[in-house]
């Protein structure tokens, strides 16, 4: 059953299963939690839960995953669920059809301005839930990155979550509930999602991520998290292309994209993943003086980390953050 599909998070799948074996479905939900532990995933399987066409998956509150309603929904194409991300706001964007030539690489393009869900993107998805259902079941819409709607963007969907149409469910995801507006959150049942078991990482990392490297490494410095853990993988392999000498602070950085926005990430993974092994270090240290001393220094990382959000160079921030360690007993590859 492809419920099953989704790992580590038991408890909300069990929940969501009983929601939809009882048909007592809320009109709006808030699912929150770490990026990268399931949420979008587990958004689709209820999506298909919803909308299967097997009366025996349906009564589990599961679903087959082979009819053709839940083939639509993993390719992306039933006509009554609809996944606002990014991606998708880009497609709106880009003012060509899908065949034109040159359109993935515009596409492309626009995909890596976005930055916040726009308030045209919510409108075309709100006139999409005010349609009759194609297929006659739930008409599932997803806005990920919910955190990310401009104050236009979720006002505009204000009055659409508060009281949908018959067997219509909204579905936001987001990554930091805290930053978003009240009113959207008292419109919604919310819906948790705990950080991944280390051992779920590395099963997922394996799984879907064929080529990466240090799975188990990524896994331990995720912190619970899928997608932090493809960046820890990036990280180490940036550290590692480095010689541990003198100048190895310099070759990290210089290993660095040349784009400023890719850069910024890739420096602020490296120090995640030192960050976590300072932390390692920390917690195990048996002399009180030298913890009183990883302390400051896991402090001082901190700072480096909010230091690269600003209009500084992110080379020049990691190479400085990378030199602080000379001395500092911190083993990243053990």
């Amino acid at each position: 059953m492809p419920f099953a599909d989704v790992l580590g998070q038991e408890k909300a799948v069990s929940y969501l299963k009983g929601l939809a074996a009882g048909g007592k479905v809320p009109g709006a939900m808030l699912f929150f939690g770490e990026e990268g532990v399931g949420k979008a995933k587990t958004a689709l399987e209820f999506a298909k839960a919803l909308n299967c066409m097997d009366p025996a998956a349906r009564a589990q509150g599961d679903s087959c995953g082979v009819c053709q309603s839940c083939r639509a929904i993993s390719q992306g194409t039933h006509p009554d669920v609809v996944f606002a991300d990014f991606l998708y706001q880009a497609r709106l964007e880009v003012k060509k059809d899908f065949s034109s030539k040159g359109y993935e690489e515009e596409l492309e393009k626009e995909l890596a301005k976005q930055q916040h869900i726009n308030v045209d993107t919510i409108r075309d998805v709100t006139a999409k839930s005010q349609q009759k259902a194609v297929a006659g079941g739930w008409k599932v819409l997803i806005i990920d990155a919910a955190q990310t709607m401009q104050a236009a963007a979720a006002n505009a969907l204000l009055k659409f979550i508060e009281e949908p149409p018959y067997k219509t469910l909204w579905i936001l995801i987001t990554s930091k509930r805290a930053t978003m507006l009240k009113t959207i959150l008292s419109r919604c049942q919310p819906l948790a999602f705990a950080p991944l078991g280390e051992e779920t990482v590395k099963q997922i990392l394996t799984a879907t991520q064929q080529d990466i490297a240090y799975a188990d490494l990524a896994a331990k410095y995720s912190g619970g998290s899928v997608a932090r853990a493809v960046k820890a993988s990036q990280a180490l392999e940036l550290l590692s292309s480095a010689q541990q000498g003198p100048g190895w602070p310099c070759a990290v950085a210089g290993a660095l994209s040349r784009t400023l926005a890719v850069s910024r990430v890739e420096a602020q993974s490296v120090l995640d993943v030192v960050l976590a092994a300072l932390h390692g270090a920390w917690v195990t240290e048996p002399d009180p003086q030298k913890a009183s001393l990883m302390r400051r220094d896991l402090k001082k990382f901190e700072d480096y980390k909010r230091a690269i959000t600003r209009n500084v160079s992110p080379a020049l921030v990691l190479e400085t953050a990378l030199m602080s360690l000379d001395g500092i007993n911190v083993k990243i590859f053990d």
